[in-house]
Parts: structure tokens; sequence; C-alpha cells
């Protein structure tokens, strides 16, 4: 892979983890703050859900990428 086409991914990968960052830890948590929300214990048990169901298919996307890619590569 080219140094280039490296750094533009780089980037756009380094965008989009920080926008997510701020979307799902500041801008919707802190909305629902600001307009008053009583968080329930069936909303926290919602986002604590949702926010483990992130970290495993995270985590599987970045375990398993690397072994496909090497698959492919062998292939060709």
């Amino acid at each position: 892979m080219e140094d280039k086409q490296l750094m533009k991914d780089a980037k756009m990968c380094t965008r989009w983890a920080l926008g997510l960052t701020f979307i799902l830890i500041f801008a919707f948590p802190g909305i629902m703050f600001l307009t008053g929300y009583n968080y329930t214990l069936q909303f926290f048990k919602g986002w604590t859900y949702l926010a483990f169901a992130w970290l495993i298919i995270a985590g599987l996307y970045i375990s398993i990428r690397p072994w496909v890619e090497v698959y492919m590569e062998k292939r060709k």
C-alpha cells in the first residue's frame, strides 16, 4: 500500500473515531442531561448493553480483519 493512501486512510479513521467518541460520549448524553431527562435503570441497562455490544463488535473486527487480509493476499 502506498504511503499516500495509508496517510489518507489514517486521517479518515481518526476523524471517524473522534466523531463517534464525541457523539456517543459527549453529545448524546449531554443533550439528554441538558433537557432534564431522568435516567431510568432500564435506560442505563440498555446504554450499557449497547456499549458492550459496540466493544465486542469492534474487538472482533480489529482481531479478524488482519487474518482476512492475509488470507486474501495468499489467494492472489
